[in-house]
């Protein structure tokens, strides 16, 4: 009898000392990399006896297990960790329940088009199984066999307009259906109706009854940010504006919590990542501009969180956002301001009225390091007018940054053919194509201004032809065999305009024929 009660007593002393907790912590700080990012919850917990189960809910779906860390106080040991998913309700639920509400009514409007086509078809075949009109029982008048067929002919063709509007009609609803089935399957992906636990069983050495601080920190993929910048060009001076389009897919709310940005990606294991391939190789050529890609402000754009992008030789940046940030588990981005800067530099403009009949402006900006320049989205404004975007991309650290403003209407240039002629060598066997182009600039600028002025030059496609290519300028113009271009540096005064010739020869075989010229 003694033994029973010392047994049973050794059993409600053990389940006594091993406290169980259960508690819910939001995340607090996140480092948030171009792709990937470091989540810290922490929160402080009460030691009263020997052991404490601790289970902490409010953690990502989708995170990199081996990267789950713990930071304990003294006198408290790490005994075992688990994780796992479990179910919870979806944070979508309200949207989910309207969406299939929304659903069953336009599938109900959908049966009730697809009776009415259907009796609208068997209307149309009962007029087309009676178009004899009368029989051997009734007299009908002509006039009233006229009107007969009259009416017959019109229902015939009300019936025909009438199918097919009920027709587009069950179109219409069948695919907004479809896009509404699409937007709830996203919801209930999005929300997977979990959420991620950290199970820990922790042991208290000192058995000091005591309340402290622990930290968790895991690593999920499912998140990441990307630079953009908005230039707003004026007198010569690129006054830009840094924001930064960051989205998390990791399952749960970011609420009210501390954010960094950082460049690159987070380390991935407690080893030493090998290093990642740095490739050099060579730019495209400096007289080549991007064009500013015209079209509405993207807002709100999802992510593609590339983890096969090599970030090795960048430099490593990094951006606080101020204030307390929440950002939901979600397929949308959203952008937040991080500082703002001026360009200096000197306007120039690249005209190829082959390309386009406006120039083309850019500002050369030789300072430009100590922006913390990442390649980024840039949204160009000039004039209190939205032109367009391009991919801003950063020279290496000494170059000159070009930044591209679009092309400027006040700038305009022309291209033409003024004279062509050709010849034929009796003796030498060759054929001689001889063309004069006439490229023309126009500055409406109340300033001076330099100009690019470039034109394409004809190639051979094989380069062991007999076919000989030369181009020649008296203005000035710079011939890039290489490059198969000319080009001409031109200034301009206000409201001047200049015009610039080139010779164009072609000298080929003559019982060859060409084509492209």
């Amino acid at each position: 009898m003694i033994r029973f009660s010392l047994a049973v007593f050794s059993f409600l002393f053990t389940t006594v000392a091993i406290a169980q907790t259960q508690v819910v912590w939001p995340a607090s700080t996140i480092d948030v990399y171009q792709s990937g990012a470091l989540v810290e919850h922490s929160d402080s917990v009460k030691f009263s006896g020997e052991k404490l189960e601790l289970t902490v809910g409010g953690i990502a779906t989708s995170l990199n297990r081996s990267s789950i860390q713990v930071d304990l106080p003294n006198g408290i040991v790490l005994e075992s960790l688990n994780y796992k998913r479990i179910d919870s309700e979806n944070p979508n639920k309200h949207n989910i329940n309207s969406l299939s509400d929304s659903i069953s009514l336009l599938k109900f409007q959908k049966q009730m088009y697809e009776a009415l086509l259907h009796t609208l078809n068997e209307e149309r075949a009962f007029l087309k199984a009676n178009r004899k009109i009368g029989s051997d029982q009734e007299v009908l008048l002509v006039d009233d066999l006229i009107e007969m067929a009259d009416f017959l002919r019109e229902r015939n063709q009300d019936l025909g307009l009438e199918i097919l509007d009920v027709e587009l009609d069950i179109e219409t609803a069948a695919s907004k259906i479809a896009e509404l089935e699409s937007r709830k399957s996203s919801l209930i992906n999005e929300g997977v109706g979990k959420e991620g636990e950290i199970h820990l069983v922790l042991t208290n050495v000192s058995m000091n009854s005591k309340t402290e601080f622990v930290t968790v920190r895991y690593m999920t993929s499912k998140a990441g940010w990307t630079p953009q910048y908005s230039l707003y060009y004026e007198e010569g001076e690129v006054f830009v504006k840094r924001q930064a389009q960051v989205q998390q897919k990791s399952g749960i709310d970011w609420l009210g919590v501390e954010v960094e940005l950082l460049s690159g990606r987070p380390a991935e294991s407690l080893m030493p990542n090998q290093f990642e391939d740095w490739v050099i190789e060579q730019d495209a050529p400096s007289y080549v501009r991007t064009e500013v890609m015209y079209g509405a402000v993207e807002e709100d754009e999802e992510i593609e969180f590339e983890n096969s992008v090599s970030y090795a030789g960048d430099t490593k940046y990094s951006f606080e956002l101020e204030g307390l940030v929440n950002l939901k588990s979600s397929r949308q981005s959203q952008k937040f301001e991080i500082g703002s800067f001026l360009l200096e530099g000197e306007v120039e403009y690249y005209a190829a009225p082959a390309i386009n009949t406006s120039a083309y402006a850019m500002v050369r900006c030789s300072d430009w390091s100590d922006k913390q320049l990442m390649p980024g989205k840039a949204n160009v404004v000039s004039s209190n007018s939205y032109l367009g975007w391009y991919q801003l991309n950063i020279p290496v650290v000494g170059d000159t940054l070009d930044v591209n403003l679009g092309n400027d209407p006040h700038v305009l240039c022309s291209r033409q053919l003024s004279a062509e002629s050709s010849l034929s060598k009796r003796f030498g066997g060759k054929n001689e194509v001889i063309q004069t182009w006439k490229l023309a600039i126009e500055n409406t600028h109340s300033d001076s201004i330099k100009v690019n002025l470039a034109d394409k030059l004809p190639r051979v496609k094989n380069r062991n032809s007999d076919i000989s290519i030369t181009a020649t300028s008296n203005d000035g113009g710079v011939v890039d065999s290489a490059n198969h271009e000319i080009a001409f540096n031109i200034e301009l005064a206000p409201l001047e305009r200049k015009v610039v010739t080139y010779v164009l020869t072609v000298s080929y075989p003559s019982s060859m024929s060409l084509k492209n010229l």
